[in-house]
């Protein structure tokens, strides 16, 4: 299928497509990584964008349940300038198309991405639409601009956990507990999720914590009890998606923890 797409510094090209048959307006942005194309895309800090690999080849290893560092798809489309349908690896249960088609994401390729990285570069990143679906110039920067901009949407709100829950999967995806529960070894950390990977999790587990982890809107009051009644020993603070500058609410609970000189850690 071919994909037409728009940004907003006026430049218009069509190229091919796989996955989803859709339209998705999102922030283009590259990404260096030459392996684990599966664990960017289901990055959530990826939310509200389009990933452009710099890596030629994408797709050749496929796409498997293992490799998913949350639990669904939030970036906008992945951009590559060469896409392999047929993959080879013992791990792949699925092509990288047919994954994509369950998230309903875009895939762009037969594209200079070479060219797009550069722009980017020079220009910064920016916003951009693309669709199977609509190939006319105008209705698609019509849409561009109609569109609010990521800077302007709490992807949080999305990708964060409904719900408190103790995480017990550590390094390598085995669900075990790295301390020993009967001499209370381990230190109990908060990680406030904000759009954690799961391998950060994991290595917060591997590292020996017990990990409990609650959702972005959780308040300072209640993360402050459970420190002062030596319920947690700190609070992680974890990654995510978006601008932080729309984070108000965010901010002042963060600051609120520090008033209180609960030790805290996050990840850069």
């Amino acid at each position: 299928m071919k994909i037409y797409c728009y940004f907003e510094n006026g430049f218009y090209v069509e190229a091919d497509g796989f996955g989803a048959d859709t339209t998705s307006v999102g922030e283009i942005v590259f990404n260096t990584s030459m392996t684990g194309y599966q664990e960017i895309i289901t990055d959530p800090s990826y939310a509200g964008q389009f990933i452009t690999f710099t890596s030629s080849e994408i797709g050749n290893v496929g796409a498997n349940e293992d490799d998913n560092e949350s639990r669904g798809v939030y970036a906008k489309g992945v951009i590559v300038k060469s896409y392999q349908d047929r993959y080879s690896n013992f791990r792949g249960k699925q092509s990288l198309s047919d994954f994509l088609k369950e998230k309903n994401i875009l895939g762009i390729c037969n594209i200079d991405t070479r060219f797009l990285t550069k722009m980017i570069r020079d220009e910064g990143a920016m916003m951009m639409v693309a669709s199977s679906k609509i190939s006319d110039k105008a209705e698609l920067k019509k849409i561009l601009e109609t569109t609010p901009r990521i800077e302007e949407i709490n992807y949080i709100k999305e990708v964060s956990a409904k719900k408190s829950y103790l995480h017990t999967q550590s390094a390598w995806n085995e669900d075990t507990l790295k301390y020993d529960e009967k001499k209370e070894l381990a230190k109990k950390v908060i990680a406030i999720d904000f759009g954690a990977k799961l391998n950060i999790l994991n290595e917060l587990v591997e590292a020996g914590l017990k990990v409990e982890v609650v959702p972005y809107d959780t308040s300072a009051e209640t993360i402050i009890s459970k420190f002062k009644n030596k319920e947690i020993g700190g609070v992680f603070l974890s990654n995510g998606p978006g601008d932080p500058l729309i984070l108000k609410n965010e901010v002042e609970n963060i600051k609120k923890l520090i008033e209180a000189n609960i030790p805290m850690l996050d990840r850069k």
